[in-house]
């Protein structure tokens, strides 16, 4: 008989999303073949893959589990307690998580508690850990969603102008990964034709409004440089049971039709649909384990963050995908008689540059040609637009006060 399971990256809307948590107990003899750590975009790709290839998955993520019922994109300011004006409450327990726009009456629940999980640094480097998410899907609940591809010019950029390293890949080589994800993610955009702006395996572009287009050929007749919709892993066309995107706006408050990528809805829910991947949810992982025989990683300690109880999870493979500060902090705190620096330390610069989250400046102006007032509660796009690199290309002369763009 013909299989009744719907095909991989295929699965009915809405895909199967665990509401409960599972905690295996303290004295547990459960062994996977792996142990994924952290369910964000890294995390979820890794478990989507080892599961549908076979491998039994243990899932540890810090938060709880997400659902459509924490979502409310469609939600007016006036329906909540303190209308979206509380800030300064918001402060009392994550005055650094709120500096992130996106922490807010909405959504701070998601975010954790700097109270409840302080860190310290030297006193005269404060560092601000923003974006620590306490979901599945991890940051992706709340990206900004521009998926670009690097070209030759990012990867052997060094050999372009001499400054750094080159990459030991090149684009040939990621290429079809490039192609693979996006096909599954659905990312929106237009193809420019640009060599160090490839194009993708796109969903049709949202349209510009009036005045970007006006911005855009303006930009093009006046300067010579390109503007175009911005590449966006939002939908504008159904995929895999996900809805194309409505327009409503507020992306970081969760899109009950699942039209913006978000790793809770697909790559985890995939994975757990194959029966071989467990999601083990609150789990703070602080230490991996390791045989002094074999030099390997052979599991992991947690806290689970109800009980405060300490756990363990055996497995042949250990992958931190904890987002780039956890994952270090895991690694330093992974110490052992043998490695007294911390794991994967042997050249002394884990915790050193390392960047976490790369942002992006923008910036507004106002057209006098289109001098009416906004209407409001019009369509909202999710994404404006993008201007491709024009500095320090290949044949133009260097940029005085620019290293690259």
């Amino acid at each position: 008989m013909p299989s009744t399971q719907p095909p991989r990256g295929m699965l009915p809307f809405p895909r199967y999303v665990p509401q409960g948590r599972f905690a295996l107990p303290q004295t547990s003899s459960t062994k996977f073949d792996v142990i994924v750590v952290g369910s964000g975009a890294s995390g979820g790709w890794a478990c989507k893959r080892l599961a549908e290839a076979g491998l039994k998955v243990a899932l540890l993520e810090a938060g709880r589990p997400q659902s459509d019922a924490n979502f409310t994109e469609h939600k007016p300011a006036f329906e909540l307690k303190y209308r979206n004006k509380n800030d300064e409450m918001i402060r009392k327990t994550r005055p650094i998580q709120s500096i992130f726009d996106e922490c807010n009456e909405y959504t701070a629940h998601w975010f954790a508690n700097d109270l409840e999980e302080p860190y310290s640094t030297p006193k005269d480097q404060p560092y601000y850990w923003m974006g620590r998410l306490r979901m599945t899907g991890g940051r992706t609940n709340v990206w900004g969603r521009v998926s670009l591809r690097y070209s030759d010019l990012d990867f052997k950029s060094a050999s372009h102008d001499g400054f750094g390293e080159d990459w030991p890949i090149s684009y040939k080589d990621i290429e079809p990964y490039y192609d693979l994800v996006e096909k599954y993610v659905g990312v929106c955009g237009s193809k420019e034709g640009i060599a160090h702006l490839p194009d993708g395996q796109f969903q049709p572009p949202m349209p510009l409004t009036c005045q970007e287009t006006l911005f855009r050929d303006r930009l093009k007749e006046k300067m010579g440089r390109f503007a175009m919709s911005a590449r966006s892993a939002n939908l504008t066309r159904p995929l895999s049971g996900r809805g194309p995107c409505h327009y409503c706006g507020p992306c970081a408050r969760g899109c009950m039709a699942h039209s913006y990528f978000n790793s809770a809805f697909t790559t985890v829910a995939d994975a757990l649909h194959t029966g071989n991947c467990t999601l083990i949810s609150n789990a703070m992982v602080y230490k991996v384990l390791t045989d002094t025989q074999t030099n390997r990683a052979t599991g992991v300690l947690y806290i689970d963050r109800d009980t405060k109880q300490q756990h363990e999870v055996r497995a042949r493979i250990v992958i931190l995908c904890a987002q780039t500060q956890e994952s270090t902090r895991i690694l330093l705190n992974s110490a052992t008689p043998e490695y007294p620096k911390g794991l994967a330390n042997s050249s002394g610069v884990l915790g050193h540059y390392f960047t976490a989250h790369v942002r992006s400046a923008g910036g507004s102006g106002d057209f006098p040609v289109f001098d009416a007032k906004p209407s409001l509660g019009a369509p909202t796009k999710p994404v404006g637009i993008y201007i491709a690199r024009f500095r320090n290309l290949p044949g133009q002369p260097a940029a005085k006060n620019f290293l690259r763009a």
